[in-house]
């Protein structure tokens, strides 16, 4: 796995690394700020020895292990506060210590489980507490009770500023968790949906091919019939198998489409501002009433709705003063779409209007194209208004 920093991943090695260099930059201003007033003779306790300054380490170490180990270092620390005492007890270490307690304070309170964090500052206090009462400045019971009224509530405003830090990353990771289940939510509601799509278009087609095939038998049925009725009959079936050949290659062309989008998650009315913001942004005018309550329909009715929209505007323009209209109508049982605008000709308007008729049509609905009036268009769509949970 890698970190995304600034835009850009860093391998596991590289960002080990990193965070190696950090620390060890964070001992060493440590022990330049530390060293001189260690050295200090007239700071020091004359009982103290030169030991003292050779004993930093015991409180660096746990600098290295606060990130992988933080209760680790937080027990390293109360131990190097025992030991960087030795022998005599009267060490002048404040100065490395504290700075080392806040260090290590920040990853315990956001790494480390709250159980192990609280202990974890239980030995961070532990530590700073006994090397108040053993400093060379600052030693016995006053010294214990100062260095607590100084370090306590430093140690507890760090620490809960981590746990603060960490409840809201453990929250931003939940959002994401949630957001990855709806989004897989999502597309298998939409797989269904194309299905029962499909379902619906086969069907479509099953029904209209048998009444067809079925009147194109009666007509071809044996019987003595006049050369003119004959000629009729066998106009009547020529016109049938026509129209039947048409309507399979339009309702195969929409399931072969529906097929090949099927991983995809299928538009709904939600997205019909988003399309009509793309029509506007390619210079096309256009205005949109919603009549009634919006609310969730079926997801076939809601495909079907917003792909028969989507083809009605290859079919209906507007610019300038003149903008095409979109009325969308919740009724109680029916969802009522209008769409009316300038004409415009061609194959891929006769063909998108072709499509839109085929998709009412294939949930049971009502289609219309008419024109009025020169140059003025317009379509009207009906659709059961089957509910959401349907």
């Amino acid at each position: 796995m890698t970190e995304a920093v600034r835009g850009r991943s860093v391998p596991p090695v590289d960002r080990h690394r990193r965070d190696l260099a950090i620390d060890l930059g964070i001992c060493a201003a440590i022990v330049a700020y530390g060293l001189p007033p260690m050295l200090d003779a007239s700071v020091n306790d004359p009982r103290a020895t030169t030991i003292g300054p050779l004993l930093i380490p015991a409180l660096l170490v746990a600098i290295l292990l606060r990130r992988a180990h933080p209760l680790g270092a937080a027990c390293v620390f109360a131990a190097g506060c025992v030991a960087s005492g030795v022998p005599t007890f009267h060490q002048f270490r404040l100065v490395v210590a504290v700075p080392v307690a806040v260090a290590i304070l920040f990853p315990l309170s956001t790494r480390a489980p709250r159980g192990r964090a609280l202990a974890g500052l239980a030995a961070l206090l532990a530590g700073l507490v006994f090397v108040g009462a053993t400093e060379s400045v600052v030693h016995g019971v006053p010294g214990a009770v100062g260095m607590a009224a100084f370090v306590v509530p430093l140690s507890l405003a760090v620490w809960g500023a981590g746990r603060i830090v960490q409840a809201r990353e453990r929250t931003a990771a939940e959002l994401v968790r949630r957001s990855e289940q709806l989004r897989l939510q999502r597309e298998a509601t939409a797989t269904l949906a194309v299905e029962i799509d499909r379902e619906r278009l086969a069907s479509e087609l099953d029904v209209a091919v048998r009444a067809r095939l079925q009147e194109m038998i009666e007509l071809a049925s044996p019987g003595e019939l006049a050369a003119a009725e004959a000629r009729s009959r066998f106009s009547r079936i020529e016109a049938l198998g026509r129209e039947s050949l048409d309507r399979m290659r339009t309702l195969l062309g929409l399931l072969r489409s529906t097929d090949r989008g099927a991983r995809e998650p299928r538009p709904t009315l939600e997205q019909l501002d988003a399309l009509l913001a793309a029509a506007r942004d390619a210079g096309r005018a256009i205005d949109l009433e919603v009549e009634g309550e919006r609310r969730p329909l079926g997801a076939a009715v809601e495909l079907a709705a917003y792909r028969t929209l989507q083809h009605a505007l290859a079919v209906v323009g507007g610019a300038g003063d003149r903008p095409a209209l979109i009325r969308v109508r919740y009724l109680p049982d029916r969802l009522e779409l209008e769409v009316r605008g300038s004409r415009t000709g061609g194959g891929a308007a006769s063909a998108a209007l072709m499509a839109a008729r085929e998709r009412v049509l294939a949930l049971g609905g009502s289609f219309s194209a008419d024109t009025p009036s020169d140059g003025l268009q317009i379509l009207h769509a009906g659709l059961p208004a089957v509910p959401a949970h349907a």
